[in-house]
C-alpha cells in the first residue's frame, strides 16, 4: 500500500484532545497521520519519513518521564501485530499509547520548537494595531512600532530620530506609508519619527565625531 508522505497535516488535527505516540510524531515531522499510522510501526526505519522515530522516540520517553501528560502502554507478549518472534513487557506499543495533545504543545514550546500541527494561535492583535478595527490608523500603529522595535544597543549609527526614519523606510509597505511606485513617503516619515523621537534636546548623532558638525 502506497501513501503519500508529502500531504500536509490536516488542520482538523488540533481539535483533538489526545492523541497516538505515532500520531503525535508523524504531526511534529509534518506527515499527515491517517493511514499512515496504521502501518508505520511495522516498516523498517529506511522506509519511514525522515526524523519520525526520533520524534516519537522523544515522545514516548517524555511521557514515560513524566515531561508529557499521557499514557504509555506495553506490547502483549501473546500480540504477534508485527510479525516479531520475540515479545518484551518493556516494549512499548507507539500506537496504543497516547499523549495530551495540550501538554505537547506546551511542552514543544518550552523546549523552542515550532510546528505547523501545534501552533498555538496567535494573540488577538490590540485594537489600534488590528486592521479590522474600525478606529485602526495605519500612521498610529507605524508610531508604536517603531517606538518598541528602536535597540539602543544595536550599534547603528545616527540619532534617535535617524534611526527611527530608517525603521519606518524599511517597513513603509507594510504601514501603506509609500507613493504610487512604491517609494517611502519621505515628508510622511519624518513626521511621524518627529512623533515617536523622545531624544528632543539633539547632539550628535551616535558614532558620529561630535566635531564633525550637524549633517
Amino acid at each position: 500500500m502506497a501513501f503519500d508522505l508529502e500531504l500536509e497535516p490536516s488542520p482538523f488535527w488540533r481539535l483533538a484532545e489526545k492523541l497516538s505516540v505515532v500520531q503525535a510524531a508523524l504531526l511534529i515531522i509534518g506527515v499527515e497521520p491517517q493511514g499512515v499510522a496504521d502501518y508505520i510501526e511495522g516498516w523498517d526505519d529506511k522506509q519511514r519519513p525522515e526524523h519520525y522515530r526520533a520524534a516519537r522516540d522523544s515522545v514516548s520517553g517524555a511521557v514515560e518521564g513524566g515531561a508529557l501528560e499521557g499514557k504509555i502502554v506495553y506490547l502483549n507478549p501473546d500480540d504477534d501485530a508485527f510479525g516479531l518472534n520475540e515479545y518484551s513487557t518493556d516494549l512499548v506499543d507507539f500506537r496504543r499509547s497516547t499523549v495530551n495533545v495540550s501538554s505537547l504543545s506546551n511542552w514543544l514550546t518550552e523546549r523552542g520548537f515550532e510546528t505547523e500541527a501545534f501552533a498555538k494561535p496567535k494573540d488577538e492583535l490590540e485594537g489600534f494595531r488590528d486592521p479590522r478595527h474600525s478606529r485602526y490608523s495605519n500612521k498610529l500603529a507605524a508610531v508604536v512600532e517603531a517606538w518598541e522595535q528602536f535597540d539602543s544597543d544595536s550599534g547603528d549609527v545616527g540619532t534617535p530620530k535617524q534611526q527611527l526614519m530608517k525603521w519606518l523606510r524599511l517597513n513603509a509597505s507594510r504601514f501603506e506609508l509609500t507613493d504610487d511606485d512604491g517609494r517611502p513617503l519621505e515628508n510622511v516619515i519624518e513626521e511621524l519619527a518627529k512623533v515617536a523621537n523622545w531624544a528632543k534636546s539633539g547632539g550628535a548623532p551616535k558614532g558620529r565625531d561630535p566635531k564633525a558638525g550637524p549633517d
